[in-house]
């Protein structure tokens, strides 16, 4: 009996322990679970911000404007005698060679965005200029409704400023941002998943497409979107009563010197309703001629996002280069 009192003492403290030991043993296996899950969760947040980084994203980006886009920035000894700078009516709808070859000159556009001017403002034309000599020329070309990009109150979306912010800007202008701009940049790595679906040729195509036309032409490439402008299309109200101009005149303020001339200039318009709100009014105060209005089936896109179609590049650039050459020549436009 001893003997059997002895063992059964001696087993259930060694069961006490063992039972004691599931717990701790569970509640460790779960906290590593976790601990491995937010892990893996922020390193798939991170993942963007160190990708967008490298040397050759523009390259290995599926979005189409990933490498039109940084061309602006890879532009060094150029020296241009013009530069061309505005939104995407002047990337889409000017072309810069044929301008070369008219004025007999060099003629450069730095290729942008709405989305991109609201991020980076004339950071590409700082760098731009940081790197060549000063051209004879700048010429601010946008669409009315964009003259004032810095303080735009359309929702258009910053995703393609943010991403070229974070491939060319220093730690010091990326960090000014996120700053001022706390909620656009924290939703930056998931938009990247979005933007950026997975690589493949047939995905990453039309990117490498873009970039080789944009190198081809010295800064244009065509309208991604070619659905043509809607018959029934109509500029809203309160898009035309509130037309301001203030980011645009800065710009002139700003680059104009003894050896650079500058010249604004507002890119056409389709003939759809109420086009007369944006083509009748005064711009004066930057000073520029009003937009010219031009057939509806010259264009493509939508309301916002007015571009020339393909075959109508030609005319529009060649009505530029009328605006242009009388001011390289010392005359008034």
């Amino acid at each position: 009996m001893p003997l059997v009192e002895e063992t059964s003492v001696d087993r259930e403290p060694s069961d006490a322990v063992e039972e004691k030991s599931v717990v701790p043993d569970g509640g460790r296996g779960f906290g590593r679970y976790l601990l491995t899950g937010g892990i893996l969760l922020l390193v798939l947040y991170c993942a963007p911000l160190y990708l967008v980084r490298r040397t050759d994203f523009d390259r290995i980006s599926t979005l189409t404007y990933s490498l039109p886009l940084n061309y602006a920035f890879k532009m060094a000894g150029q020296n241009a005698d013009v530069v061309l700078f505005g939104d995407s009516t002047v990337t889409h709808g000017i072309d810069p060679s044929q301008m070369s070859r008219e004025l007999g000159l060099k003629v450069v556009n730095l290729p942008n965005t709405g989305a991109t001017l609201r991020v980076m403002n004339d950071l590409s034309l700082e760098r731009y200029l940081a790197a060549n000599r000063p051209p004879r020329l700048i010429v601010f070309y946008f669409a009315p409704w964009d003259a004032d990009y810095l303080h735009q109150e359309w929702p258009l979306g910053t995703y393609e400023g943010l991403e070229v912010l974070a491939h060319q800007g220093t730690p010091a202008q990326i960090f000014a941002y996120v700053k001022t701009h706390p909620t656009e940049s924290l939703q930056f790595p998931f938009e990247f998943y979005l933007a950026n679906e997975p690589t493949g040729p047939s995905l990453k195509k039309p990117n490498l497409v873009a970039g080789d036309e944009v190198e081809r032409t010295q800064g244009h490439f065509t309208n991604p979107s070619l659905r043509p402008v809607s018959a029934d299309c109509e500029f809203p109200t309160e898009l035309t009563n509130n037309l301001r101009f203030d980011s645009e005149k800065a710009l002139g303020a700003k680059y104009a010197t003894a050896r650079t001339k500058v010249l604004f200039v507002m890119a056409p318009v389709p003939q759809c309703r109420n086009a007369s709100a944006v083509v009748d009014r005064s711009y004066s105060e930057l000073p520029a001629a009003p937009p010219r209005e031009l057939p509806r089936d010259m264009f493509s896109g939508l309301v916002l996002y007015l571009h020339p179609a393909p075959s109508a590049v030609p005319a529009i650039t060649d009505d530029l280069v009328k605006l242009v050459r009388p001011v390289l020549e010392g005359a008034r436009p």
